[in-house]
Formats: C-alpha cells, structure tokens, sequence
C-alpha cells in the first residue's frame, strides 16, 4: 500500500471529484453485536438455536423455532471510553495518554412475532407444523464515539503532505480571485494548505513545474492534537418468513432495509515549535439506505443437538457525503485568520460483501445449553460504482483487496437454567482485523476531501454476563456487555514523505447494560 500516496502525473485530467476510500467502507462493514438482552449475554451466538427476537438478523430459520407469538423490546444505556497512545511505537519520543467518556441511552431492537400452527401440527408431527411471521427493528452498528489524542513533539507535519500534495499545480490556479474551490482538477488539501499560508511554491528551474515546501523550518518541529466525534447508527427493518418442517429442519428468510446516518467532526491541530499554529476541521455527513436478503436453515438431527447455516446477500447502499472543512493559522501577529470550503455533495452505490454464518448447539435437556457460531465476511469483494458503473472507482475497488482483509467473527455463550424461571448467561465473541498492518488511506488527487486521517482496525473483543425471568405470559431480561476495540490511528499517510508520521493506539472500551422486555401470546 506505500505505493498509495497520490500519483499526481496520473490524475491531472480527472475532473470528477470523488472522496470514497476504502476505509469509508470498512466503516460500515465492520461488524457489530446488538441486539435483546438475551442475545447479547450469550455474545449473540445463537445462529443454531433460535428462538429470540435478535436471532432472527443472523440466521431467519431461528424464527421457526417459535410456538407462541411475541412483543418485545430492548433498552441500551452504553457508557463508553476511548484511550489513546501517540505515539504508539518506540520513536524516541515521549508518549502522550488521553482518555475520553462519554455516555448513551437508545433503543436496540423492537420485534413483533406471529407464530401460526397449520393444520399439520393438530394431526401429526410431520411436513409443515409452524408458519412464521416477523417485523423487527434491529440497532445493527452504533457509530458514537468521542476521542482526543495527543502526541508529544513529532518530525513530521500535515504542511509536508499538502506540499507533496500540491506538487504540479500552478499556484495561481489556487490563488484565483474566483472561488479556488470551484475548480475540479485542485486537490481541496491543497487549497487549504495555500490559502493557509502552510506551504510556498517554488519555480523547478529545469522543468518549469510548481514545487511546494512546507512553511516549517529546517528540522522543526510540530506538536499534533488531533479530536474526533462520531455519532449515529446503522439501522434494519425487516419481515421475515420460517417454516418448522416435522421439528427437524427449519427454514427462514428475511427482506431487508437498512438506514444509514453518520456524522463526523474531526480536528487536526499543530502547534509549530519556532512559533505559530494551524487547525484543519473537517464535517462529514453519510446518510442513505440499503436492501439484501438472508436466507437460513436449522436441521435438529437429535434432541441435544442443533446446526444452522445462514447466507447474507449483499447489501446495496445507496449513498450520499455531504463534506466540507474550516481552516484556522495562526503564523504571526499579522498572518493569521481563517477561511471554509464550500460543502460538496456526492452520491454513489456501496456493495458490501456475502457473508456466511456457520452455528452449533448443544441442549442438555430443560437446565441449559452451549453454543458455538463462525461468521465470515468476504470484505474484499466489497466495491464502490455509481450510475456510470464501477469505472469511475477502478483504484478503490482495487485497493479494496489491499486495505481490506476478510472479517472472520467467532462467538460462544452458554446458558444454565437455575429452575424453570430464571437463568444465568455468559458469552465470549472476537472479531478478526479488519484491515491490512501496511494499509494506507488512498486521497484521489482531485478529492474534495481533506479528512486525512485513518484508522486501521486492529481487533475487537467482547464479554458477557447476563441473567433472564421468564413466565408463561412475560419475560425480563438483563445483559452486560463489555467491548474492547484496538485501532492504529494515523493523522496522514506519510510513507512517501522524507519524515514519517508516528502512529497512535487507539482503544475503544464499550460497556453496554442492556434490558429486554416482552409479551407473549
């Protein structure tokens, strides 16, 4: 991925201005565990047992598994921390702690269950005995979090990537007295980098070509700041379908919709160590909507044992950013000020990959059960188009195989029942790296984004406690989730410049208390 830094020569007719990268679409891939209180105490491994509102998004066939109908809820009160490290790896330099926290109250999920016996399951146990119905909501990812991470002195500096940025381009293209943002072939970064007074032009005497500097002195060096709040969620609607065959085997599927809102604020400050500062803040918004099939089956062989199996088609986003960006400097009593880009608006279509789920339980008659559950997300088959096709993307979709790498998730939970109301549940779930160790964020040249940060997904690890009351006619249940997320962060991708940014260990602690309401009928 080192070759991903921008190749100017190679985009300089290129007047479309299109801000996808790959990390836009690990960002919405990544998988997540959501759901009632009773699938998260057990790390939502239930794809072979079925049964529960929450089961029914990894495998529909868990669906017809129900004999009664039911009205559920679940409640989420999520108390969140992020620590950072800056830099992460031994540099010679000190490093710098942050922690944030933050806190959330929402909704995961609202199911609707219409269980119907045929006519079947009145005169015998064999063909068809249960005909199933649902309508769920479901919270599908939870994108909320705030982070401030702090590094001590650093030899490299975001004025450096903008020069390396903005090598080639006449700077009286960004100096125009129309508005420089109205020009597609100019690199937004760049933009912000000149009108900011952060780099110069120099004249290359054989070539004649623009060359920029950064503002900085020799071997000066930068303190960098850098501040992130995210917010919103991914959100499903669904109707699902399953049918119970003789007890045996159960057949699901579920229709789809997908809502998806996101919203970023990022600041990216440094203060100059011969004097003066600069503050790049970028706005993004992400909003848009997405439909797929899941298509399931649960075979029970015998009493204590079942086995599921489960195919999510992908899911097709429609798309739409909305960005802009605000720059501040701060270079001496009499350079100082501030300016905003304009916004930019741009649509397009994300295809997320197939997903399979594979699942096992074991029931050891009325007093508990164990179960196992192995999800692969095949993330590098993921790609961007747009009404023209997938042309318009060919190096993001390329570099999908890359950044990304496939998710692998592996949950196990168990439940021991203490008498016939009220039972106990822990679970365990992990979620392989979403991205490459070398991976880096790839900036057409000709983007409107100035976002240049990333985040390379390490790994995420979850574990649950959770305990159940059950009557003939209600049940109450309550979970506690905690889930750790490693991320390495990087400011810019600096491979290709003469001093490299240090990279910073990011974790996101998520504690979720969960409760989980419900009618049956």
């Amino acid at each position: 991925m080192k070759k991903y830094i921008i190749i100017i020569s190679m985009a300089l007719n290129c007047s479309l201005l299109f801000a996808q990268t790959e990390f836009d679409a690990i960002k919405l891939e990544l998988p997540d565990l959501y759901g009632s209180a009773r699938y998260m105490g057990m790390a939502g491994a239930f794809g072979a047992l079925g049964g529960d509102a929450s089961s029914i998004k990894d495998n529909p066939a868990g669906l017809g598994i129900y004999r009664t109908s039911e009205l559920s809820t679940t409640l989420n009160f999520l108390n969140q921390t992020t620590t950072s490290n800056w830099p992460y790896y031994n540099s010679g330099l000190n490093d710098s702690f942050s922690k944030e926290k933050s806190m959330n109250l929402g909704i995961n999920n609202l199911a609707y269950i219409i269980a119907n016996s045929t006519n079947r399951s009145r005169s015998g146990n064999e063909g068809l005995l249960n005909s199933n119905w649902s309508f769920t909501f479901d919270k599908i990812k939870s994108f909320d979090r705030s982070a401030t991470i702090e590094s001590g002195y650093s030899p490299s500096s975001i004025t450096q990537y903008m020069a390396y940025f903005s090598n080639g381009i006449k700077s009286t293209d960004m100096n125009n007295s129309s508005n420089p943002f109205d020009n597609t072939e100019l690199p937004w970064i760049s933009i912000m980098g000149y009108q900011g007074y952060l780099i110069n032009e120099t004249i290359n005497p054989t070539s004649g070509k623009s060359e920029y500097n950064s503002l900085l002195n020799t071997n000066e060096k930068v303190q960098p700041l850098y501040s992130i709040t995210e917010a919103g969620s991914i959100n499903e609607y669904s109707i699902g379908w399953s049918g119970n065959f003789s007890n045996k085997l159960y057949l699901g599927v579920t229709f789809n919709f997908q809502s998806v809102d996101y919203s970023m604020l990022s600041t990216l400050t440094e203060n100059f160590a011969d004097g003066g500062n600069m503050k790049l803040t970028n706005i993004l918004n992400t909003s848009g909507a997405g439909v797929n099939l899941n298509l399931g089956t649960i075979y029970r062989p015998s009493d204590i044992l079942r086995l599921g199996f489960s195919v999510h088609t992908p899911m097709v986003y429609g798309l739409t950013d909305v960005n802009s960006a605000i720059m501040n400097y701060n270079l001496s009593s009499t350079n100082y000020g501030n300016f905003q880009s304009p916004e930019y608006s741009t649509s397009y279509f994300l295809a997320t990959p197939w997903k399979i789920d594979v699942s096992g339980a074991l029931l050891f008659g009325k007093k508990g059960l164990i179960s196992a559950e192995y999800v692969n997300s095949f993330n590098t088959e993921s790609y961007f188009y747009d009404s023209n096709g997938s042309q318009s993307f060919k190096d993001e979709n390329a570099g999908m195989i890359s950044v990304l790498k496939d998710v692998q998730t592996i949950k196990f939970g168990g439940e021991y029942k203490l008498n016939s109301n009220f039972s106990l549940r822990a679970g365990y779930a992990y979620i392989t790296s979403g991205s490459h160790e070398d991976a880096d964020k790839l900036m057409r040249y000709n983007t409107t984004r100035t976002d240049t940060e990333y985040f390379q997904h390490f790994q995420t690890n979850f574990y649950s406690l959770g305990f159940g009351y059950r009557e003939s006619n209600w049940f109450m249940d309550c979970a506690f989730m905690s889930k750790l997320t490693d991320e390495i962060f990087y400011p810019y991708n600096s491979n290709l410049l003469a001093n490299k940014a240090n990279s910073a260990l990011v974790q996101t602690l998520n504690n979720n208390f969960v409760l989980t309401l419900g009618l049956k009928f």
